[in-house]
């Protein structure tokens, strides 16, 4: 499998939308994540996939030295004017490849992800690099949507209609106890998991519907590659998989379960 050409569309895939609407909904997350984290002032951190720069915004609040990598330029941008808003544009946001992080060995005391590693796509690579980059006794904590939650479920729907490429791991393998310490391997020790949720609201399937269609990238560009009869019946299949969430006020409470990794650098 081309791994070059299948990021230069994730990166693409990821820049669609308005991804920073999405993650205003994860604080949750990752307010659970850097408590198992606990990240302590003057730390050396990275934030993985930083995407919108939520996590290593707060990191930095508890004041870390922090530096935030994406593989996708536009979410980069968006993580430093956040930054920059709050007064922190000393966190160094960079442009970077989660497969071949440019840092040195250890250079980093703490590791921390949440949900943004779990789609590089090459798994062995990205867990190589966390070892490398983590100080021996040093600790990651990473976050990632467990396959038989709500977002798994999200995906399972839309592979159906659109079919990842041939032999692609999946993603949801970060969010598996036993296929992270597969990953994992002799290089970490003193594995522990955490289970969360992060529920998406809504007033209705169709509410979420419009947001995740047009704001979420994945589902943009699942969108996109669809039409007429096609489009209409990956819609209905949602909309019918989110009806499922609903609550007993009849609005939408769709869950998102999450597991939260923490390893120690052996």
């Amino acid at each position: 499998m081309d791994f070059t050409e299948l990021k230069k569309k994730q990166r693409a895939t990821w820049a669609l939308g308005e991804y920073d609407r999405i993650a205003d909904g994860l604080t949750i997350s990752t307010d659970q994540t850097l408590r198992v984290a606990q990240i302590r002032p003057g730390e050396r951190v990275l934030d993985l996939a930083t995407g919108t720069g939520i996590t290593a915004i707060a990191a930095r609040k508890h004041g870390a030295n922090v530096t935030g990598v994406d593989l996708t330029p536009e979410l980069v941008a968006v993580a430093r004017r956040k930054a920059k808003e709050d007064g922190l544009e000393d966190i160094d946001f960079q442009e970077g490849d989660a497969e071949a992080l440019p840092f040195p060995d250890a250079s980093f005391d703490a590791v921390v992800s949440t949900c943004g590693h779990m789609f590089a796509p090459d798994q062995p690579k990205v867990a190589a690099e966390l070892a490398r980059v983590t100080r021996p006794g040093g600790r990651v904590v990473f976050l990632a949507w467990t396959p038989e939650g709500g977002l798994g479920g999200w995906f399972r729907i839309t592979n159906t209609h659109v079919p990842p490429p041939a032999g692609l791991a999946s993603p949801f393998n970060w969010g598996d106890p036993e296929k992270v310490r597969q990953l994992l391997g002799s290089a970490f020790r003193d594995l522990t998991f955490t289970r969360g949720d992060c529920p998406q609201f809504g007033a209705s399937p169709e509410d979420i519907w419009e947001l995740f269609s047009t704001r979420y990238g994945p589902t943009v560009r699942a969108v996109a590659s669809l039409q007429g009869d096609a489009l209409q019946a990956f819609r209905s299949e949602l909309l019918a998989f989110l009806q499922g969430y609903r609550a007993a006020d009849g609005k939408v409470r769709w869950g998102r379960e999450y597991l939260i990794t923490r390893a120690i650098r052996a």
